[in-house]
């Protein structure tokens, strides 16, 4: 009977893609019971409210604007889907890899991204989140309604998400790695 509680952190800029999660969000089947929290400021935030009015989607979403790092760890830890639709601005801009990703991986969140910069470098597609091809709500739309649907799939991806991010995205695996880089590279020197 709860909703399953959808969280996007960032700001609202073009290279987020929030217009193409709201149409992804706005082709979700009627029966699905959903809500979605917004968290971060941006230019664009008055633009994409009108664009979720527009969809028929204002009661299902709260924007709650930036909010301090505690607060937003609060709401990945009660939230059921972490989703960010990355794109290639029109100017070029694009994120690497999100840092709101890899802090949403390791609450054991499932992440729901698209195939831009980094982001296939944390977020495998089934293993370990969904990542669809960039600028596709219907797609989008898809994996959001799979892990609506399948609490089962959400942990599962969750929990190899936080996995992947304490072994290879910590920074004491970073020391590890950068360690043996160094030694190999003095041994070769030697």
């Amino acid at each position: 009977d709860d909703p399953a509680f959808i969280l996007s952190v960032g700001r609202a800029v073009e290279k987020k893609g929030y217009d193409v999660l709201l149409r992804a969000l706005a082709l979700l089947p009627a029966d699905l019971h959903w809500r979605m929290g917004h968290i971060g400021g941006g230019e664009e935030l008055s633009k994409l409210k009108a664009l979720a009015a527009e969809l028929g989607l204002s009661g299902r979403i709260v924007w709650k604007g930036a909010m301090a790092q505690e607060d937003v760890l609060d709401h990945y830890r009660r939230a059921d889907i972490f989703a960010l639709a990355c794109r290639i601005a029109g100017n070029g801009d694009r994120d690497g890899l999100p840092n709101v990703l890899v802090e949403a991986s390791s609450q054991r969140l499932v992440c729901l991204s698209t195939a831009v910069s980094g982001v296939p470098e944390l977020l495998n597609n089934g293993e370990n989140g969904l990542v669809v091809p960039p600028e596709d709500p219907a797609l989008l739309a898809r994996a959001l309604e799979a892990a609506i649907r399948d609490p089962a799939l959400r942990k599962r991806l969750g929990d190899a998400a936080e996995r992947r991010v304490r072994e290879e995205f910590d920074y004491h695996s970073s020391i590890r790695q950068l360690t043996g880089l160094f030694e190999a590279e003095w041994q070769k020197a030697s």
